[in-house]
């Protein structure tokens, strides 16, 4: 559970005095310590993991909606698996093989490229598209 780094007034607004002295009073706390750095770091990059996954989750359905409406597109273009995508959009995909990389990297970049912008349409924006082969360990 997340921490609440503001705390709210004690009093709500309709319920206020409309004297501004007695206001003053009602709102006044005790002193509160002040909250770790570490503490408030945690809960801002829970906060953004959150949003960048569902970026990606969000990329990722837009890639498999491309994949399927661009015609000519071999079946292995179906198993293209996108890994990332970094902050100025651009999507990083990996393939299994170089011949399908060439077909998505180059061939039908362009076509891609615009089925994607045209789903991600004010949601987020896809400025490039880098295809890569899966890095094989031994």
């Amino acid at each position: 559970m997340t921490t609440r780094l503001v705390k709210r007034p004690k009093i709500s607004p309709q319920q206020a005095s409309k004297d501004p002295l007695e206001r003053l009073r009602q709102n006044a706390r005790t002193p509160v310590l002040p909250v770790p750095f570490a503490q408030a770091l945690t809960v801002l990059l829970t906060e953004q993991k959150h949003v960048n996954r569902s970026r990606l989750q969000r990329i990722r359905a837009a890639w498999e909606m491309a994949v399927e409406q661009t015609p000519g597109l071999s079946a292995a273009a179906r198993r293209a698996e996108v890994r990332s995508i970094g902050k100025t959009g651009a999507v990083q995909v990996l393939v299994d093989s170089p011949a399908l990389a060439h077909e998505l990297g180059v061939v039908y970049r362009g076509a891609l490229l615009a089925c994607m912008r045209e789903l991600l349409q004010g949601k987020d924006s896809v400025s490039e598209l880098v295809v890569k082969l899966h890095g094989r360990r031994k």
